[in-house]
């Protein structure tokens, strides 16, 4: 179809004063050879004076922008080469050149652009806080670790006898002041998985191995309580993978040590296979050769209405519960950590399982992330 042709039919259809967008033909010289009304109104030029002009002498890089559109199939924003004056053109090939269609899109250029300033200047005071939160930890830690220590060598007798009243008060400023200390390291957690302040190379290691590793920690930790771990692991999973294995660590920390703060007794199950098509398939997920990790506990109480929340402590501020905002500190630090190992996690409820947390991220991360 040659649109020089269609454009010459005046006396069937007027183009230079029905077409509701500047419209221009531009030859593969980069030389307009036609416009049409709107066009001219666009850059303020009397009837026909766009004719000859190089389309670079109206808009910057006009022609390569130009060209862009028409392989892309997209919308491209155009600045004119005179004024302060935005254009979204489409353009489209034909023999000898191509079609462009030319909108003003001046307003909304700057104000997008305003909004993308703003987001970007958000980012950086945000970046800025996570950064000055993680560098003043030790200011807040040191001052902390000591009222544990001393109050443990109190209750030791290291200053002497003490009552038992006395005992009792000074238990209740160790523990205040233990989960003061696990609070707080939770929220630098969170600062440094929000600002990526990890340092952690991928390299390859032994999942199986590492995951292991996390679970007797965490039996140690919390040997005073009647909950059992147990670990499953499918017998055809291949076990070295190539991530960020201190950022993995640390994410399976969180999630499984959540479990465990949770509830008082009981089963926490954790199992790791690979994740087939048809599962990921199932989830919507665009993540090839990926590891699934499930931890679960059927004896933790989480509402259904709860888990859109469960992963983000901005959404649960006002909880008068101090657990629940621990929880939700440690698992948005999860779910950062999901997304920088190019995966994703979520939760769920099941009949005879409880609440169920799934991870899924790529055996392999790419070297773009």
């Amino acid at each position: 179809m040659d649109i020089r042709k269609i454009l010459s039919m005046q006396k069937n259809l007027d183009v230079q004063s029905n077409l509701p967008d500047g419209v221009l033909f531009v030859g593969t010289n980069g030389v307009i050879q036609w416009a049409n009304d709107i066009s001219h109104d666009l850059f303020r030029m009397e009837e026909g004076l766009l004719f000859s002009k190089s389309i670079n002498d109206i808009l910057e890089n006009g022609y390569d922008l130009i060209a862009n559109s028409a392989n892309t199939h997209k919308a491209l924003i155009a600045k004119n080469t005179q004024d302060d004056e935005y254009f979204e053109i489409t353009s489209r090939e034909i023999d000898g050149g191509y079609v462009v269609a030319l909108r003003d899109s001046t307003q909304n250029y700057k104000r997008i652009s305003n909004i993308l300033e703003e987001q970007e200047s958000s980012q950086k005071i945000n970046n800025d806080k996570n950064c000055f939160l993680v560098k003043l930890a030790n200011e807040f830690n040191s001052p902390i670790q000591s009222i544990i220590g001393f109050s443990q060598g109190l209750l030791d007798g290291l200053g002497g006898t003490v009552s038992e009243k006395q005992a009792k008060y000074v238990n209740i400023i160790k523990k205040n002041a233990t989960e003061l200390l696990y609070f707080f390291s939770k929220l630098v957690e969170l600062s440094q998985s929000e600002g990526n302040l990890f340092e952690d190379d991928k390299k390859y290691f032994d999942i199986v191995y590492t995951l292991d590793s996390i679970i007797k920690i965490n039996k140690h930790n919390y040997s005073d309580k009647p909950i059992n771990i147990e670990f499953e692991v499918n017998p055809n999973l291949k076990k070295t993978v190539y991530q960020k294995e201190t950022s993995f660590k640390l994410m399976s920390q969180n999630l499984i040590e959540t479990l465990m703060r949770d509830i008082d007794l009981g089963n926490v199950y954790v199992s790791i296979s690979d994740a087939d098509e048809e599962f990921l398939t199932s989830r919507n997920l665009t993540i090839d050769s990926a590891i699934h990790i499930t931890v679960s506990s059927s004896n933790i109480t989480v509402l259904e209405t709860e888990l859109s929340t469960l992963f983000n402590p901005y959404a649960i501020v006002d909880s008068a519960s101090k657990k629940t905002i621990s929880r939700a500190l440690a698992l948005g630090t999860v779910s950062n950590i999901a997304k920088e190992l190019g995966g994703v996690v979520w939760a769920e409820l099941l009949p005879m399982k409880g609440l169920v947390f799934n991870i899924v991220i790529p055996r392999e991360l790419a070297n773009n992330e």
